[in-house]
């Protein structure tokens, strides 16, 4: 507010309540002590003249109330507004709420002056007598009421134009700092003081009629103006409340068509001091508060849509990715269903090897037991090759005995040929019982690779045992013949016997290495043992493993089966959250929409 605005403000205030003073509550005065006094002409016109001086010199109060609101009005002027704290500036507008109670004084202490002043001037034009003077102690019942109330409505009034500023308007103010003055209150005293007038005026008249103190038909005139005046007051007291009601009624109801409208950046300006001017204070906090929480829900149903379209599309994600697992677990229980038919097979073909390496472990032994039999005949055609070398070393010296030793020689390569056809059938057989171990060690696949090694030395020990027995067998071939050749010629005997000396040193050293072979063999045979002992252990465990194996893929079948189970049903959760997603965005976006409605 300018220094002129505030001058303009102050002199509208001023001369309103001046003219409520000087053309209703004066004219009015001065008619009822006419008309109650029965003043003649002439008094009638000492009184007016009175009255002005009077009214004239009582202006100093209106002067004193005019240079206080000037001072309150100045600290609205820019420069002085910008040095005040909120303290200051709330000071100012509490000070300016009160005004209209505080201008009661002034207007009481300038009426209280002026109707004795009044009084005491007319003696300078004539001495008034009691009943010329009555009047004037009623004056206070008439003119306090109607006066005090048309003063407070009119002054609310004209400074509701600075308090409706945006310099106060948004000003906090506390309740305890106010004065108030209900609804009831003013209702009532603007009432009281509507029939107070008429009561008191046409009471003290009617109480000279009857009293034979004054006769009316003389105050005609007086009386008729002193009731226009009345009125005339009455209907201004009257619209004043009206518009003081009306003012704030108007400043809500426009509030309301605002907030109706979604339009939250109201404020609405405190006026008046009644439960109306302190509601607009309290719709304003209930408005303040309401922009806060509707701000909020803004952003929060900005932040809920944002998050329920995260969630969407997360949960969208998520039930493609579960599709994804359900499908990995359809395969994944597939491929464990062919692992688990591929360790039953394993298992089978386990216990198949087992089997047959046991069979291999029984032929195993039964050729070692042949073994040995060969090994203990080879022992025993050494003894009989040692003997048949003494025989011949003896029938050098012994020609007489030389058919003997013939004959024995005979027989013992008889039985040497027996061995070495015994010989000859355990080869054959090691041959088949080598091809045989071959073939199961080849079934064996990795496992059998040692055993085929074993085979493989059996079957050469058997070729070299063979091929010993068929020099064996050539080598009684010979000795036969040559006991034939000495029957022929026993001139040649000497010979023939350094001969067989000679072939039956040979036949032991061979039967020597076919004993060594044969032990060799043994040896073989019990490696093979050993070995074949290992391969059952671990055709044991192997099958003992794919039966563990074999439970244990059944247990992850079913445990996969589970997860299937339940990946189908978190697949099912997922699109219910997936739709409860979209609903919650589409509520949000709702949400949002409805909430925008309000302008924050």
């Amino acid at each position: 507010m300018t220094r002129g605005e505030s001058r303009k403000l102050r002199w509208k205030l001023t001369l309103g309540l001046e003219l409520l003073t000087s053309v209703l509550a004066v004219p009015l005065a001065v008619l009822f002590i006419i008309a109650a006094g029965a003043y003649d002409f002439n008094k009638a016109i000492a009184l007016i003249g009175s009255s002005t001086v009077v009214l004239t010199s009582s202006y100093f109060f209106p002067t004193l109330r005019f240079l206080y609101l000037g001072r309150l009005l100045s600290k609205l002027e820019p420069n002085n507004w910008e040095k005040l704290n909120t303290k200051g500036k709330v000071e100012v507008k509490k000070k300016l709420l009160n005004f209209p109670l505080l201008n009661t004084g002034f207007y009481i202490v300038q009426w209280s002056y002026g109707i004795p002043a009044a009084w005491k001037m007319m003696h300078f034009f004539f001495i008034p007598e009691f009943f010329e003077s009555a009047p004037f102690l009623l004056l206070p019942l008439i003119i306090y009421p109607t006066l005090g109330i048309s003063h407070f409505f009119l002054t609310e009034s004209v400074l509701s134009e600075v308090l409706e500023s945006d310099k106060l308007n948004g000003l906090p103010l506390e309740e305890k700092d106010i004065r108030k003055v209900s609804i009831f209150v003013r209702i009532i005293s603007t009432i009281a003081s509507i029939a107070l007038l008429p009561v008191v005026i046409f009471g003290y008249l009617l109480v000279e009629e009857t009293s034979g103190w004054l006769k009316l038909g003389d105050v005609t005139l007086a009386l008729s103006l002193t009731i226009l005046f009345m009125v005339i007051t009455l209907t201004i007291s009257s619209y004043l409340l009206a518009a003081s009601i009306r003012r704030n009624s108007k400043n809500m109801m426009n509030a309301f068509v605002e907030m109706s409208q979604g339009e939250l950046e109201i404020q609405l300006p405190m006026v008046s001091t009644d439960e109306l001017g302190r509601s607009s204070k309290m719709l304003n906090d209930f408005v303040k508060r309401l922009r806060i929480v509707v701000k909020t829900v803004i952003k929060e149903s900005e932040k809920l849509s944002q998050s329920s379209k995260i969630l969407e599309g997360k949960t969208k994600d998520l039930s493609i990715k579960m599709q994804e697992q359900a499908a990995s677990t359809e395969q994944m229980s597939s491929g464990v269903e062919e692992i688990a038919a591929s360790i039953q097979s394993t298992s089978s073909r386990a216990e198949s090897q087992s089997s047959t390496v046991e069979q291999a472990t029984a032929s195993l032994a039964e050729l070692e037991d042949r073994i040995r039999n060969v090994h203990t005949s080879l022992m025993d055609t050494k003894n009989d090759a040692e003997r048949m070398r003494l025989e011949t070393s003896n029938g050098e010296s012994a020609l007489q005995s030389t058919r003997n030793a013939m004959a024995e020689i005979e027989s013992n390569t008889a039985k040497m040929e027996a061995s070495v056809n015994v010989i000859h059938e355990i080869t054959d057989r090691i041959g088949l019982l080598s091809l045989n171990a071959a073939i199961e060690a080849a079934r064996a696949g990795e496992a059998g690779k040692g055993f085929a090694v074993v085979a493989q030395e059996i079957s050469k020990l058997g070729e070299q045992t063979q091929e010993n027995a068929k020099r064996i067998r050539t080598t009684l071939a010979e000795a036969v013949k040559a006991t034939n050749s000495g029957r022929e010629v026993l001139g040649n005997t000497e010979v023939a016997f350094r001969r067989i000396g000679d072939t039956a040193q040979n036949t032991s050293q061979r039967i020597l290495q076919v004993s060594s072979l044969s032990e060799s063999q043994l040896v073989a045979s019990a490696q093979v043992k050993n070995a074949f002992s290992e391969l059952i252990r671990s055709a044991e465990e192997i099958r003992n493993h794919t039966k563990e194996q074999s439970q244990t893929s059944l247990e992850f079948s079913k445990t996969i089966g589970s997860i299937s189970e339940a990946t189908e049903f978190l697949n099912g959760i997922v699109n219910d959250i997936d739709s409860l997603a979209e609903k919650l965005a589409n509520q949000a976006s709702s949400l949002k929409k409805e909430v925008e409605f309000f302008k924050t």
